[in-house]
């Protein structure tokens, strides 16, 4: 329409015409295009808030496991204390506990901290969107932080393995069904696992001692006890941090989203 007007205001050479035309059309191309662009600015917004909003999300979760593990990880630890003071002979432990102990101290969560969303986020490019540079960084140490973390948090010591190959099986499968890693969800999601306070099964005295008896025989059983006592400590300060960095970070990110 506004070609065929301009083609007959040429025609007539109506310049005064051609020059409104023009301007009619130019003006309509940056109407359109600023609407676009408006547009297109309301739906990275969007994405933006939805992002922001599932990552705080993903970090409330993450914050949840680390608690669950810390606990977890100090209720193992206390188990291994038990077992060392056994074979230091600075506390005396029955047989069935001894057992209880050792074998409970094997016990790990190897649940890994959740990145998807911000591993989305890198994907989609929306990275910039969280908030100013200062929390681009924040976010980027955090994820590279705790991957870095959980390598050594699931590190597979030899005492573990030591403990599973002196024990009778059938004193281990009943450990484990009866006092072994219980479930702990959160929103219908697996947050974490918990043991028992207390192992009070039954095992017959005389296989409890010959047991007991066999794992204090085992070759250098109090040295990789040790060393997986000081590893426990390790997993839990490297808990502790990788706890307060998701709380930092969620924090930034609630401050940043209340300023949007």
């Amino acid at each position: 329409m506004v070609i065929r007007r301009i083609r007959e205001h040429v025609a007539g050479h109506n310049w005064f015409a051609v020059a409104i035309d023009l301007a009619i059309v130019v003006l309509g191309v940056i109407i359109a295009t600023q609407v676009n662009n408006w547009n297109q600015a309301r739906i990275e917004t969007g994405q933006s808030r939805s992002y922001r909003e599932r990552l705080i999300g993903e970090l409330d979760f993450n914050a949840r496991q680390y608690r669950h593990q810390i606990s977890y990880y100090r209720q193992v630890r206390g188990h291994g204390l038990a077992a060392l003071a056994a074979l230091d002979g600075t506390k005396t432990l029955p047989a069935r506990d001894f057992l209880v102990a050792t074998y409970q101290f094997t016990q790990v969560d190897t649940g890994p901290p959740k990145s998807y969303i911000y591993d989305e986020m890198v994907s989609a490019g929306m990275v910039d969107r969280l908030g100013d540079h200062r929390i681009e960084e924040t976010a980027s140490d955090y994820y590279l932080t705790i991957a870095a973390n959980y390598q050594v948090h699931n590190g597979v010591f030899p005492y573990r393995n030591l403990i599973r190959e002196v024990m009778p099986y059938p004193l281990q499968d009943m450990i484990r069904r009866q006092c072994g890693d219980v479930f702990v969800y959160y929103r219908r999601r697996i947050v974490g696992v918990r043991l028992p306070e207390a192992c009070d099964i039954a095992i017959d005295p005389a296989k409890a001692e010959s047991a007991a008896q066999s794992i204090r025989a085992a070759p250098r059983l109090k040295l990789e006890l040790t060393r997986y006592v000081a590893a426990t400590d390790e997993k839990l300060a490297l808990l502790d941090l990788s706890l307060q960095m998701t709380e930092d970070l969620q924090r930034e990110l609630i401050e940043a989203a209340r300023h949007d």
